[in-house]
């Protein structure tokens, strides 16, 4: 069990099971549902709604040239990849060429088969770090994908049967709704996971990649490690348009195994694209840098306050301890009490850890060698 909440999916599932404050937004008929918007012609986004739903899903990105279709990060579950390629075939009827993987973590990749069942000569692109990962112990969180999901199901069950959360606390109306959409999603959700596996790619590099679609440039760049070591931003430059994974995740970040300092120099490359609209892994569009200016203000502020406190002579733990994040709190949450639950959960908790990792010199993410 230790070894499955390793992993992002299983660490998001497991904050869900500590309580909610609250519960937020109108729920679409499952989980599995992109809203689709043109960003510009030909270049469309698929953003999940209600980005802390369970499970998480990456937002799919795809442009259409007058040649083909390239796609990035087209999806987590084979249902959210499905409804993103009817979504292509709607709007043309050229053939997906390319499918890109912006990081290794599953909720953006482990549902992109089903493009190669339906364009049988598509090629699929990632970086050399997540390819690595691929076919390393390091992804066999997927094999918890199985049963994980009805196991959460009976958890939420016994909540709602003994009135209370694992703290103890009597439910609110709000967690019920919660753990309502929970036991309603699970069928569908379980019944789609066992389908999930991992797509090796076939085109991997390092730095920079630039697929030449028709009348298009895609560029496929490496701009420094962030919420992984092999981090990919896909980057139009016609269009001024950037979507950048897991890098950026709107309203609060993602920040497991997150380097501070270079994190910061990460985004501020992405800045340096001179976008006129960014693309997060999850979340709503942003069209200016002011939620990328937060974030690099952020990882400063905490990694500046760590130089500090260790300077102090205090021991990793003390310093730790010390680290303040209310000066952020309220920026990234305003206040919302579900939003707060999460910037706990996804930023402060595991970036507390990560800072001081950081100056260890050891991997945030060890790649083990199948055996």
């Amino acid at each position: 069990m230790k070894q499955k909440i390793n992993n992002i999916y299983a660490v998001i599932i497991g904050a869900f099971c500590c309580g909610l404050a609250v519960f937020s937004g109108a729920a679409t008929a499952d989980p599995l549902v992109p809203t689709f918007e043109e960003l510009a012609p030909g270049v469309w986004a698929g953003v999940r709604e209600d980005n802390p739903r369970n499970p998480v899903m990456g937002t799919a990105t795809f442009v259409v040239s007058n040649k083909g279709v390239v796609v990035y990060d087209g999806g987590g579950m084979p249902l959210y990849a499905e409804r993103v390629i009817e979504k292509i075939r709607s709007v043309t009827n050229k053939p997906v060429t390319h499918v890109a993987i912006s990081h290794w973590h599953g909720d953006h990749n482990f549902g992109i088969h089903p493009y190669l069942e339906a364009f049988p000569n598509v090629q699929v692109i990632s970086h050399s770090f997540t390819h690595r990962v691929f076919n390393s112990k390091r992804i066999r969180y997927i094999d918890g994908y199985s049963t994980g999901t009805m196991e959460y199901k009976a958890t939420v069950e016994g909540y709602m049967e003994s009135g209370k959360d694992r703290e103890g606390n009597p439910l609110t109306p709000a967690h019920r709704k919660y753990y309502n959409n929970i036991i309603n999603d699970a069928d569908i959700v379980h019944g789609d996971s066992q389908r999930v596996k991992i797509t090796q790619p076939t085109i991997t590099f390092d730095d920079k990649l630039t697929i030449v679609s028709g009348n298009r440039s895609i560029e496929f760049m490496y701009l420094g490690d962030a919420n992984t070591a092999g981090d990919i931003v896909m980057w139009l430059p016609q269009e001024k348009i950037v979507a950048t994974g897991d890098i950026v995740v709107v309203p609060v970040p993602y920040l497991f195994n997150v380097p501070p300092r270079k994190f910061s120099v990460t985004l501020q490359n992405i800045n340096a694209l001179d976008y006129d609209i960014l693309v997060p892994g999850h979340g709503k569009i942003q069209r200016d840098t002011t939620y990328v200016d937060l974030l690099i203000e952020f990882a400063d502020a905490v990694a500046d306050q760590r130089d500090v406190l260790l300077a102090q002579g205090l021991s990793d733990e003390d310093a730790q301890a010390k680290l303040d994040f209310s000066a952020f709190e309220e920026r990234f949450t305003g206040g919302d009490p579900y939003l707060t639950f999460f910037f706990n959960a996804w930023s402060k908790r595991p970036f507390r850890a990560a800072v001081f990792k950081a100056l260890k010199g050891i991997p945030m993410v060890e790649i083990i060698a199948e055996e």
